[in-house]
């Protein structure tokens, strides 16, 4: 067979090794028996201490009475809705969660005050609305917001405080100013959620802005559907109770706001039906006193029937003249409305009947109420507050042109009514002067009880519309509450908890052998090399002092010489062939001469002569491990003082097996080693023996290897795990690529088999042949 022979070959090639893969941990699984123990005690720890959150939800629809384009019209408003959205549920969802609406809910639930149950082995836990203390604060410093207090109820009448720092220290009176550097405060008595031996309870103040942002952060609010004005309303908090007053609080107080804006428009209407009642009543009741006066003067008891057809006339024309200054003065509100881009409110239009003019204003009110929400939730520079901007100023400007308009109808019909006016006066005048005078007292009588009579009418009208105001919106479902926690969900920690127990230790390992630069398993060996792996070696057992292994027997490390006997008899073909092997390797401490010797007792326990020559002049290993005296070896050979047959020695270990020490260090062990002679010792040996073994020193720090390597058949490079670096592989391939050694082979030596399979292929040398496999005879007649 060629020396090109790979031990892959006789061996099941498989994509995968899992067994390889599952051994690199395995060695490890103190890491993970610790990872686990340590997560473990952390998951506990955690879901022990978090405090559970539940989402505490409610439901609540918005009432649009213009949503909608009427019958027949779906098609446009599938098209408005496919534009622009439902603009009044956004808007809504933009004013619930104003900072305006949460902090009066801060304010009236007083959440910028925490009481908890001071547990010191335990998580605190939250007393909302069930604390035997409450805390009236009156005035509070910086230190205040950085360090609770720990407040212990002594009996009905006293209290003692104290914090962390030692800063405050006392007992103090329930009910009275208590002034610290944390501010002044009073604390009260709450007997009914107070149980005698109870723990303290701690008292923690924050800033009303902090709470307001944490719960604007938490609170959601989302459309059920797109096609619907209902929003679904949901805040996570870790005590429930608390959670649905939050959230109960927060929908009264939009609810509150939203009939607040409403009832703006109605106030005003009222405040100026009230201002012109007071001065209408007045004219009449002197008006009346004038009529009663006049008749008791003048004798007067009734009028003739021109004269009352003339007051019949003038009371008609009166009362239109009434209307009309009226109109006129709700037309100069409205027109100062339209001017005063301050004033929000939009006046009365209770006497205007026009549609056009009522519909703009209504849109103009509308407008500003949106201005004034987007004022409190976005920026100046959003682009909604411009839109809405721009869209007021159109809306005015029509308005103005809609006011000058009727400005100029109402004056023209004044104009006509004062012309009638005119001729009724003419007309009077040629009545009998009593019933002229009286005509003309009356029928200012008549102008202020038709206008008195108009606006009780409307004030009535008013007054119900007022007291008929319901909120936009309503309550669907009331706050509740989910049954188990949201957070944490104790599958998803179990789940993180193992990925977290399983990842760290194999990222260490993984980590671990990344920045490990030394060579630590058979497959590195082959990934960075071509040059073909012969055999691997085990670990020496710690107990054994001495370096020779007992060939005859069934331990591990013989069955792998045994096996790395046979797979030297492959290479050649047969027995006669490649009789001179050469051991070399990067650095000392490799292994070589450990190996070298025992693979030549192997050899010699099937009665093959082999002789081993100690050839790394400079550290002489071999004859140190036989506890031979190396006085007289190949040095003296090649010097000329000994000859050939003097230096050949024999070993106690086995009969075949023989050695040639190095002798005296010499100053010069390339050149000795370059001699003619030393040339013919190794024609000579390999004539006499079965195998000649030679033990060189390492190639990667000295050239010895390389002069020596000229002489031999079989060159075999020691490689051990975890001592030979990865770098140190690339030697190999040049001495395999440039041919300075011919049929160069590979030993893993010192695998640690006890790791499991990552190691390599050696796990099935070790443990598949090495018991029960059969005693040395049987291995013996085998070869």
């Amino acid at each position: 067979m060629s020396n090109s022979f790979n031990i892959k070959e006789l061996e099941t090639e498989e994509n995968i090794d899992v067994r390889k893969i599952l051994g690199k941990y395995i060695h490890y699984w103190y890491l993970f028996l610790f990872s686990f123990l340590l997560i473990g005690l952390g998951t506990l720890a955690y879901l022990w201490y978090v405090r559970p959150v539940f989402e505490v939800s409610s439901v609540i629809l918005i009432k649009d009475e213009k949503k909608g384009l009427g019958a027949g019209n779906d098609v446009l408003k599938d098209l408005a809705s496919s534009f622009g959205g439902n603009k009044i549920v956004e808007n809504e969802i933009e004013v619930l969660k104003s900072r305006t609406l949460m902090e009066k809910v801060v304010e009236d639930l007083n959440l910028t005050t925490g009481y908890y149950r001071d547990l010191k082995y335990k998580r605190d836990e939250e007393l909302f609305g069930n604390s035997p203390i409450w805390i009236q604060a009156e005035r509070l410093t910086e230190d205040a917001f950085l360090d609770p207090l720990i407040i212990e109820v002594l009996d009905n009448q006293h209290l003692r405080i104290e914090n962390k720092s030692n800063s405050i220290k006392g007992t103090f009176l329930f009910s009275q100013p208590i002034k610290t550097n944390f501010g002044q405060f009073r604390v009260f008595f709450n007997s009914r959620f107070y149980v005698k031996g109870q723990e303290p309870t701690k008292v923690a103040f924050y800033r009303k802005e902090t709470i307001v942002d944490r719960y604007l952060g938490l609170l959601k609010i989302s459309q059920s559907n797109p096609k619907s004005t209902v929003l679904s309303l949901s805040l996570e908090e870790t005590s429930p109770q608390k959670g649905k007053l939050i959230l109960k609080k927060l929908i009264d107080a939009y609810v509150a706001t939203s009939l607040e804006d409403k009832n703006k428009e109605a106030a005003t209407t009222l405040r100026f039906i009230e201002d012109r009642l007071k001065l209408i009543t007045g004219e009449l009741v002197n008006v009346e006193k004038d009529v009663e006066n006049y008749k008791s003067e003048k004798g007067i008891t009734d009028l003739s029937a021109e004269a009352n057809l003339f007051l019949e006339k003038v009371k008609e024309n009166d009362t239109k003249m009434n209307e009309v200054d009226i109109q006129l003065k709700v037309l100069d509100n409205l027109e100062y409305y339209v001017n005063n881009s301050s004033n929000t409110i939009a006046p009365a239009t209770f006497i205007n009947t026009d549609p056009v003019l009522i519909g703009l204003v209504t849109k103009l009110s509308e407008l500003e109420l949106q201005r004034e929400k987007y004022a409190k939730t976005m920026h100046a520079s959003n682009p909604l507050q411009e839109t809405i901007l721009t869209q007021i100023a159109h809306t005015k400007q029509a308005l103005k042109e809609n006011i000058q308009n009727q400005k100029r109808n109402i004056i023209a019909t004044k104009r006509s009514l004062s012309s009638i006016n005119t001729q009724i006066e003419s007309a009077i005048k040629k009545i009998p002067h009593k019933e002229r005078e009286f005509v003309g007292i009356k029928r200012q009588q008549v102008i202020k009880e038709s206008l008195y009579l108009l606006l009780l009418q409307k004030r009535e009208e008013t007054a119900i519309s007022y007291a008929s105001t319901v909120s936009d919106s309503r309550l669907v479902d009331q706050p509740y509450v989910s049954t188990t926690p949201i957070k944490p969900k104790k599958s998803i920690v179990y789940t993180i908890s193992l990925l977290l127990a399983f990842g760290l230790p194999i990222g260490l390992i993984n980590l671990l052998f990344l920045l490990n630069n030394k060579v630590m398993s058979r497959m590195e060996i082959e990934e960075l090399t071509k040059v073909p792996v012969l055999g691997e070696i085990g670990q020496k057992p710690k107990e054994s002092l001495s370096p020779l292994i007992d060939m005859k027997g069934k331990s591990i490390i013989s069955e792998q010489f045994r096996m790395l006997r046979t797979n030297l008899q492959f290479l050649g073909g047969g027995a006669n062939q490649h009789k001179v092997i050469l051991f070399t390797s990067s650095a000392s401490g490799e292994g070589k001469s450990f190996i070298s010797l025992n693979l030549a007792s192997s050899l010699a326990i099937l009665n093959k002569k082999v002789v081993i020559l100690e050839l790394d002049l400079r550290k002489p290993k071999v004859s140190e491990y036989l506890g031979i005296n190396r006085d007289s070896g190949i040095t003296n050979y090649l010097i000329g003082s000994k000859s050939r047959e003097d230096i050949i020695k024999m070993t106690n270990i086995d009969p075949n097996l023989f050695v040639i020490s190095s002798g005296p260090i010499p100053p010069n062990p390339v050149e000795l080693l370059s001699m003619q002679k030393f040339k013919d010792l190794i024609v000579y040996l390999k004539e006499t023996f079965d195998y000649v073994i030679l033990d060189t020193p390492p190639i990667g720090l000295v050239t010895d290897s390389i002069v020596i390597g000229e002489n031999a058949d079989l060159a075999i490079y020691v490689v051990r795990q975890n001592y030979t670096f990865k770098g140190q592989l690339n030697i190999v391939n040049d001495l395999e690529k440039q041919g300075k050694i011919r049929s160069l082979n590979i030993i893993f030596n010192g695998v640690n088999f006890k790791s499991g399979g990552y190691y390599g292929y050696g796990y099935g040398y070790g443990y598949g042949y090495g018991y029960g496999y059969g005693d040395y005879a049987n291995d013996a007649s085998n070869n």
